[in-house]
């Protein structure tokens, strides 16, 4: 491939939209585009990488977390425009066990060296305040998830999940809310601590009182407000215990 096809084009991304252009054009020249097929290994558990991957198209990654036991949990998806290993960029890499990361689907990555990544953040203000906020609301659905994984029952950990990960569809649909396509059983205990045969329980009581579908194609919301306040009465209910 020549240099032209090379090049990242994180400049036509918003992340780095405003980036110091002397910068910018030495940390695309310092970085390779990646292509990766879905299901493929994009880094290893305990891989002590301080490169930047930022997904260009396609995805999304999704980055998980392996116990002592080798259980999986899942911890975050990247979509395009939106980065991840800048924390090990500034700080080094984590000490085991860190994440690994996979693609869900096919994906263009383009792989930034750590100290490019810092050079550029710190030669560019507008990005630099982007970051603290990217950082900062990962901070807080950390915190909340932490939080769910403490004090609520499997059933409102997984109604929870549920919230985050659905989507409005069209009115010409339905309208409401769905997860589509539809998560599997162990991907959604994965995501919430719990085992498979404990999820696949509660969605069925969910389907039986009407809260929810679960088809081949969608999980559709069919009542999000009572969801919503059954994740929230459960959290009030905590605090007091507490």
């Amino acid at each position: 491939m020549d240099k032209e096809r090379l090049a990242p084009g994180l400049g036509r991304l918003a992340f780095f939209r405003e980036a110091d252009a002397a910068t910018l054009a030495r940390a695309e020249a310092a970085s390779r585009v990646v292509e990766v097929a879905a299901g493929e290994l994009v880094l290893d558990f305990d891989c002590p990488s301080t490169e930047v991957r930022v997904v260009l198209r396609g995805g999304p990654l999704r980055v998980l977390m392996r116990s002592s036991g080798g259980r999986e949990k899942i911890v975050a998806e990247v979509g395009p425009g939106a980065f991840v290993g800048e924390l090990a960029a500034f700080a080094g890499p984590a000490v085991s066990p860190s994440a690994g990361i996979h693609a869900l689907h096919r994906a263009v990555i383009a792989v930034m060296p750590g100290d490019a990544f810092v050079e550029l953040i710190l030669a560019s203000p507008p990005l630099g305040r982007r970051l603290i906020a990217v950082l900062a609301e990962r901070v807080r659905s950390q915190n909340r998830r932490l939080l769910e994984y403490a004090v609520l029952p499997t059933r409102q950990r997984l109604c929870a999940e549920l919230l985050r990960l659905a989507r409005p569809r069209p009115p010409e649909a339905g309208g409401g809310l769905a997860i589509s396509p539809p998560p599997t059983r162990p991907e959604l205990a994965s995501r919430i601590g719990a085992r498979r045969e404990a999820v696949s329980r509660e969605l069925a009581d969910l389907v039986r009182l009407g809260r929810l579908r679960v088809g081949p194609r969608a999980i559709v919301l069919l009542n999000e407000a009572a969801i919503r306040a059954d994740v929230e009465a459960a959290m009030e209910a905590a605090k007091r215990l507490g």
